[in-house]
């Protein structure tokens, strides 16, 4: 009989479409086994005998059973079938428009005069991230700084994205469209924004977007756990992350909330566990997402029964420590740690080159490793992996097979994954850089940030004479420490813009949500 493993992706920020990173994990984690000529590999995929009229191909789907199966046979003829789920929130964004990006813009170049965003919870078992010795985070200055610096280059990229998109467009019939950094980075905006612009979906009227993104996570998570897999896990990318842990985290009561009534009553059959004491009207009033009426008041989604046979998480190129020091109040961490079992695994892979990445000091917690022995396992592991040399790109190619690699990630983790034991990384070298060249790795990245914007404003330097009209060259001369063929006029003009809107915001006591 097979082993059956459970494995959720979780998606980051971007345009992706329903199954498009499902497939590209699986694709690479199938070649990565496939390599391995002791295993025999084939791939299952769930779809319809059918596909909507004048469709280019029969559709995927998405109820109760997997999306895709990759199934392994061993020497010794035993086969474990890993199947595939995915937690889908790409179209909850908001569309584009005018006020968007506006608000988008402002956003962005203010963070480094933002307050922090702490949100008070009356739940006893949530607290604020903090560090080993239980010191809250604070936006110190080399933070703030750090905003200001990412928020001084990407205002200078913006004018050279608009500018090259109408010669891409004239020239090569090619749309590189200005608004790409709204799009993908509009995402962690989206998140911890405090209300939505636009109607939002209807399930979640009045609520934050992250409330429907929520509900999606804790649906498949549910999912998950009533498929009785052997074992399941969590894959999750970038802002997925906040996602994933926030799934993770939620409280009980809370968890219950975000169900269909459907949903909640083959839970019921599943798990029968009740709160020992319910909760209060007022406590119901509060609560983030509104409470069904189907559901009396010591209802919850037990987390020891969730969580029950989740072996493991992976997060990759993830903000958690952003969040953790900007918006902790939207990543609280529950103080109930023996849910786990005794074989979970948190594991935090970041590249030192990934200016989204980090390590999650702030979320460190302990799972229980050996009740006997009354053993403890810290959470997360924190995994330093080099997944690209270009800067930037590495965000986006942590899973990447590459033939060339000895030890790829991406093969580490279907080992992990298939085998159901404690992961392994490769050998020290330049794919898994120790301390040391983690330090070095995270130098050239300063430097190139550095490089980056004495670049961006040459390129302007040369760029804006050639196409500004010549009455605004005329009104450039008499502003007086504006010379358009001078790169550092720019770097000087975009300081002022990020200072500038930096103070208004905070004038205008505007929190980080």
């Amino acid at each position: 009989m097979a082993t059956k493993v459970g494995i959720l992706v979780v998606h980051g920020i971007g345009e992706q479409g329903k199954f498009e990173t499902l497939e590209e994990i699986v694709r690479d984690l199938a070649t990565a086994l496939n390599a391995d000529k002791t295993l025999r590999v084939r791939i299952v995929v769930n779809e319809k005998g059918t596909g909507a009229y004048a469709a280019c191909q029969q559709t995927w789907q998405a109820d109760d059973r997997e999306t895709a199966i990759i199934e392994v046979r061993d020497q010794e003829n035993q086969v474990t079938q890993l199947a595939f789920s995915e937690v889908w929130w790409a179209d909850l964004g908001e569309p584009v428009s005018l006020q968007t990006e506006l608000t988008f813009w402002a956003w962005g170049l203010s963070l480094w005069s933002r307050k922090q965003y702490n949100f008070p919870t009356s739940d006893h078992h949530m607290k604020s991230p903090h560090n080993i010795n239980g010191e809250k985070p604070k936006i110190g200055f080399f933070a703030r700084f750090s905003f200001f610096w990412v928020s001084l280059v990407i205002s200078l990229v913006l004018p050279v994205l608009s500018f090259l998109s109408v010669i891409l467009r004239k020239v090569l019939g090619f749309d590189l469209r200005p608004d790409i950094l709204v799009q993908y980075l509009g995402d962690i905006k989206l998140y911890q924004q405090g209300k939505r612009q636009g109607k939002g979906p209807l399930v979640d009227l009045g609520k934050p977007p992250r409330a429907s993104i929520r509900r999606r996570m804790l649906t498949e998570l549910v999912q998950m756990s009533l498929r009785n897999y052997d074992r399941w896990y969590i894959l999750s990318h970038s802002l997925g992350t906040i996602v994933a842990f926030n799934g993770l985290m939620e409280p009980e009561a809370d968890l219950a909330n975000y169900l269909s009534e459907k949903l909640w009553n083959k839970w019921q059959n599943f798990s029968q566990k009740k709160a020992q004491t319910g909760l209060s009207s007022k406590e119901i009033e509060t609560m983030f997402i509104s409470r069904p009426a189907w559901l009396a008041s010591n209802d919850i989604v037990a987390r020891s029964d969730l969580f029950k046979n989740l072996y493991g998480m992976v997060t990759y190129g993830s903000p958690l420590s952003k969040f953790g020091v900007v918006w902790p109040g939207i990543v609280p961490i529950n103080t109930d740690t023996t849910v786990f079992n005794s074989k979970f695994e948190w594991l935090n892979v970041y590249d030192p080159t990934d200016p989204v990445a980090g390590k999650t000091a702030l979320f460190n917690f302990e799972t229980i490793r050996d009740k006997d022995k009354n053993e403890n396992r810290q959470q997360p592991r924190e995994i330093a992996y080099k997944a690209e040399g270009i800067h930037l790109l590495s965000h986006v190619k942590y899973l990447n097979y590459k033939a060339s690699r000895k030890t790829p990630l991406v093969k580490q983790l279907a080992y992990w994954l298939l085998r159901g034991r404690s992961f392994q990384p490769g050998a020290r070298s330049f794919g898994w850089p120790t301390e040391s060249m983690v330090k070095i790795y995270i130098a050239i990245r300063r430097f190139i940030w550095l490089v980056a914007l004495a670049f961006i404003a040459y390129i302007l330097s040369f760029l804006v004479p050639f196409a500004l009209p010549d009455f605004i060259k005329e009104i450039a001369l008499k502003i007086p420490f504006l010379d358009l063929a001078n790169p550092l006029s720019y770097i000087i003009l975009a300081i002022v813009i990020v200072a500038v809107t930096g103070i208004i915001m905070r004038g205008l006591k505007i929190t980080s949500n």
